[in-house]
């Protein structure tokens, strides 16, 4: 609110009263400069905005105020990748999704103003705040920081008990915060301890930080605009594992974990980087079931070996497949003749591999690997391991494996080949039962591989036995028992392209 800069003396007029007059009513001109000063902050507060504004922010507040909806987010970085259906589809709330990135408290206040004098029941508020921003707005002044937060913030939680104000801090790319001075890093560390101890005090506050999670802030291409704007996949899990699951809901009690871990991982990494190799001059294409092919994006196995090694990767898995042929449609050995008929050209010089039917110039310097990863539904169904009278045999998982590599190469002979086991499972007695008479148990899917490895002399890459993925850790990365968690697909990944790295370093660029 304006206030006056300056004060205006004036001299004594006739038949004005004089001082001893004055000194008496005093206290009453005091309490009306109260009460007007009290409902000039009440108008202020509550009035239509009137601040100025840039088009983004004119269309956010012309929606807030006409549109009909139940909760609204609000963010100081990009709101792009938060999709509105999303709030509508998971949380059942009628959602905008405001696209101005807030500079300030004042901004935040205008637009809280604006939702709260809205006809709308509102339920639910989100947040994405930044304090360092929320820091360098007030002049890194505390006493700044404190009146800005609680005049324009606190004081809406505060009077609003009914709605859940949920926070969620950023999570920016590990190259943020290793860039920073340790006397920075621990400022900032401190802003978010102060920011995250304001806000717990009021009970209808929650507050989210995943950004000490290495599944996520270690690989670059999980952000389209670094260090803060995470893609649209991303954004989409983190909206699912915070707003949604409460996932990495921090406070007072918890809140030394949380920087504790990013503490380690920002000096881990500062001492001794993590070794990515360099495989920009390859690209792979993987096949397999849904331990490749129900994660989308840069959070996949294929997607963490796109980011962290710089190569081509294309993914054709599908979740539910086996290498053998169970029913029509369905598995590897049904679909691979579609592939080749939409992915392989034909040329005077060749064959090329063309994914999707589209010719990629990228490709000609690039050395060419595919893999596949079956083993899982083969031996939960029970199919045979292999059948002694036919090796070609495409209902057994060794003889379909063979079956359709024996194709590929006969396309592409100068490309390069890994089979690449399944790991450990926490199901059928963690792999030791059989679960049909024509079955066996999961082991000897993995060496089935490994013997057709050998025979066709392809690579081999076996996480059942040389993996971090054991016995002992199937919680920590696989919860389900079967499917690896973020942190299990990062491991795999790890372990895939170090392999590569060892194993087919010296392999030659394809003609």
């Amino acid at each position: 609110m304006p206030t006056r800069s300056e004060s205006h003396q004036q001299k004594n007029r006739p038949g004005q009263q004089g001082p001893g007059r004055i000194a008496k009513i005093l206290p009453f001109i005091i309490l009306s400069a109260a009460v007007i000063f009290t409902a000039l902050a009440l108008y202020f507060r509550l009035r239509p905005n009137t601040f100025p504004t840039e088009p983004d922010t004119e269309n956010d507040l012309a929606r807030l105020s006409a549109e009909s909806y139940e909760s609204a987010l609000l963010s100081m970085h990009s709101t792009e990748s938060f999709k509105e259906e999303d709030f509508s589809y998971f949380r059942g709330l009628k959602t905008v999704v405001t696209s101005h990135s807030l500079r300030d408290t004042e901004e935040l206040s205008q637009y809280l103003n604006c939702i709260l004098n809205s006809k709308n029941t509102v339920s639910n508020l989100y947040f994405c705040l930044d304090p360092e921003l929320l820091w360098d707005s007030v002049d890194q002044k505390a006493d700044k920081w404190e009146k800005a937060l609680s005049r324009n913030f606190y004081a809406y939680i505060k009077e609003y008990p009914q709605i859940s104000f949920e926070v969620l801090l950023p999570y920016p790319c590990i190259d943020y915060w290793l860039q920073l001075k340790e006397k920075d890093f621990d400022t900032l560390l401190i802003l978010y301890h102060n920011l995250v101890n304001e806000l717990s005090v009021f009970p209808n506050v929650k507050i989210f930080f995943p950004g000490c999670e290495e599944w996520l802030t270690v690989n670059p291409d999980n952000y389209t605009n670094p260090p803060f704007d995470a893609n649209e996949v991303i954004t989409n899990k983190i909206f699912l594992y915070t707003f949604c699951d409460s996932n990495y809901q921090i406070t007072p009690s918890n809140e030394d974990f949380f920087w504790n871990s990013l503490r380690q991982t920002v000096a881990r990494e500062k001492s001794s980087p993590t070794h990515y190799p360099d495989l920009s001059d390859w690209c792979f294409v993987f096949f397999g079931d849904s331990v490749l092919g129900n994660f989308p994006g840069s959070f996949s196995i294929p997607g963490y070996v796109s980011g962290l090694s710089g190569a081509l990767v294309y993914n054709y898995a599908v979740g539910g497949t086996s290498a053998a042929s169970r029913f029509e449609g369905k598995d590897f050995s049904e679909t691979f003749s579609s592939f080749i008929a939409e992915n392989i050209t034909a040329s005077e010089s060749g064959n090329t591999f063309t994914p999707h039917g589209i010719v990629i110039d990228d490709l000609e310097d690039r050395k060419l690997c595919f893999i596949f990863n079956y083993g899982f539904n083969d031996y939960f169904s029970g199919v045979p391991v292999k059948n002694p009278e036919d090796p070609y045999d495409e209902t057994s998982f060794q003889g379909s494996l063979r079956t359709c590599i024996s194709v590929l190469q006969t396309f592409l002979p100068d490309a390069h080949y890994i089979i690449m086991s399944p790991t450990h499972t926490m199901l059928f007695g963690n792999g030791l039962e059989i679960t049909s008479p024509k079955g066996d148990v999961l082991s000897a899917y993995v060496e089935a591989g490994r013997e057709l490895a050998a025979e066709m002399d392809l690579y081999f890459l076996d996480n059942y036995n040389h993996s971090a993925v054991t016995e002992e850790t199937l919680e920590t990365y696989l919860p389900d028992g079967t499917h690896p968690n973020e942190a299990g697909r990062l491991v795999l990944a790890k372990e895939l392209m170090y392999f590569i790295e060892k194993e087919l370093a010296g392999a030659q660029t394809l003609p």
